[in-house]
């Protein structure tokens, strides 16, 4: 089994000049926290996610704290507005995202598995082998397709 037998084809995708606060509209409205950059030919050329822009709306101070559980409230970045958040509109998505890291549409499910585990991924891209963004796979897309493989095994 391939991971290309279980990965989600309808991948939401964005752009190395998205905004960030495009992006942030794209995380809200399709309720995703991984999204693949691609370029015009639909080319895997990075991967930003939730936590990345996230960052981008951090306090800056937030990072720089070994320990946060002294501090129990906010206060007034709380309640930030988006009139608060005009600098994020200029960044675009090539200034937050990381380098692509991704499998081929035949990659086997247990490498597949391995490799989001290295990199400490949420969601896997796969490409196809020029590159192209084909789908995005989860560790449950890969957990349920390795445990039905082996209980339909078990019990032929």
């Amino acid at each position: 089994m391939t991971v290309g037998n279980c990965m989600k084809q309808r991948v939401v995708s964005v752009s190395a000049s998205t905004t960030v606060q495009e992006a942030a509209r794209v995380v809200v409205e399709k309720g995703v926290g991984t999204l693949p950059v691609i370029d015009e030919q639909g080319v895997l050329i990075g991967v930003t996610s939730i936590s990345d822009v996230l960052k981008v709306f951090m306090p800056d101070f937030v990072a720089l704290m070994d320990n946060i559980d002294f501090v129990h409230d906010f206060g007034v970045l709380e309640n930030l507005q988006a009139k608060d958040m005009r600098e994020a509109a200029w960044l675009t998505i090539q200034d937050i995202m990381q380098p692509p890291v991704a499998v081929e549409e035949t990659c086997g499910l247990l490498r597949a598995s391995a490799t989001m585990a290295k990199h400490r991924m949420r969601d896997l891209p796969v490409v196809d082998k020029e590159g192209r963004l084909v789908g995005i796979a989860s560790p449950v897309d890969i957990a349920t397709a390795l445990l039905a493989a082996w209980t339909s095994e078990a019990t032929s």
